[in-house]
């Protein structure tokens, strides 16, 4: 009898509630559900990629960014590539390598976007010119170098290479390495990063900051790669010292000025099958890796703190607005209290 009295006073109790009490309640419910984190795993696409920057001395060249406030190539593509991993759905894996001379170093390898973001984004953010071991940029062997280390270390991955195609020294004809792999067996894209209009190259001191740009002069004594060789008959035959004279391709007087190479990554993109793109946002970034081939179907966890916390605080608003509203409204405006007459 004790235990239904109860039970009857207390349903009395609840609904002499208004709503503000049920709203507060909702909320109070909902945070606390939060806190302990609570998530649903479903199945989603997601793929590996590799990250490679080009650290050679032509993406140090600012031309890239707002009008008023141009930055460098490299670290455009940098803060592309950071913006681009939150993009990226938890499940997937993405490596980082740098491109120097004629081959990449891989950093990082393929690790989760959403468990280790600060050490993807940190591995990123502290890629720098200074770690080339040379200045010059065989784009051809780099790309190449690239995707043998994805068929070597990290099968099934695709490439998201950030270069400005700037090829240093310059190609002779008919000399441009071929790749001994099939086109497209490795997926990726080639992101074009830099301006249109030829820059001169900076010269970067030991803190960042320019000192200077190359010049014809300063490029002339790099011999490009591919060059013929000559006999020493041919060398005698043409005169003057051939034999120490650097053999320079046609169109390398120009090497000391640099703008982004879409005809380069093109043919690249013919050797290759990889794709090519002008790198411009993360969000095109993030797209363009999410809709290339051979993606696998994971188990990831989606968390629901986010949704339970933001319910909460909606839930929390409105049974807080009522009486905020009442006291930002004037005292005239103010609905009349209803008065019960006292009789005498």
């Amino acid at each position: 009898m004790k235990t239904g009295a109860l039970a009857s006073t207390l349903a009395h109790g609840l609904r002499g509630r208004g709503t503000r009490f049920w709203l507060l309640a909702a909320a109070t419910l909902c945070f606390g559900i939060a806190s302990f984190d609570p998530a649903v795993r479903i199945e989603r696409e997601v793929g590996t990629y590799m990250m490679v920057f080009d650290i050679t001395q032509s993406m140090n060249t600012q031309d890239v960014g707002p009008a008023d406030a141009r930055i460098g190539r490299l670290d455009f593509a940098k803060q592309l590539a950071i913006s681009a991993l939150d993009q990226l759905p938890c499940g997937t894996q993405v490596g980082v390598s740098i491109f120097v001379e004629r081959r990449t170093q891989p950093l990082l390898m393929p690790v989760d976007v959403c468990r280790s973001r600060g050490s993807l984004a940190d591995a990123i953010d502290h890629i720098d010119w200074r770690m080339a071991w040379a200045a010059d940029s065989h784009l051809y062997y780099g790309t190449y170098s690239a995707l043998d280390d994805i068929r070597r270390m990290a099968p099934g991955a695709a490439l998201a290479f950030f270069t400005d195609g700037h090829q240093t020294p310059a190609l002779h004809p008919g000399r441009i390495p071929s790749w001994d792999g099939k086109p497209g067996e490795v997926p990726g894209v080639l992101f074009g990063v830099g301006g249109e209009s030829p820059e001169p190259v900076p010269k970067l001191g030991e803190k960042g900051r320019i000192e200077g740009y190359w010049t014809p002069e300063d490029t002339a004594g790099f011999a490009s790669a591919g060059a013929p060789t000559l006999s020493v008959a041919d060398m005698e035959r043409m005169g003057g010292d051939i034999r120490n004279a650097p053999q320079r391709a046609p169109g390398s007087e120009n090497d000391h000025l640099s703008l982004r190479r879409d005809d380069i990554l093109e043919d690249l993109s013919q050797r290759t099958g990889l794709a090519t793109a002008v790198a411009r946002s993360a969000d095109q970034v993030a797209r363009q890796l999410r809709a290339l081939p051979g993606g696998r179907t994971a188990e990831t966890r989606m968390p629901l703190r986010p949704l339970l916390a933001l319910a909460g605080l909606a839930l929390l608003i409105v049974s807080l607005a009522p009486a905020s509203v009442a006291r930002l409204l004037p005292a005239r405006a103010r609905p009349a209290s209803r008065l019960t007459p006292v009789s005498t």
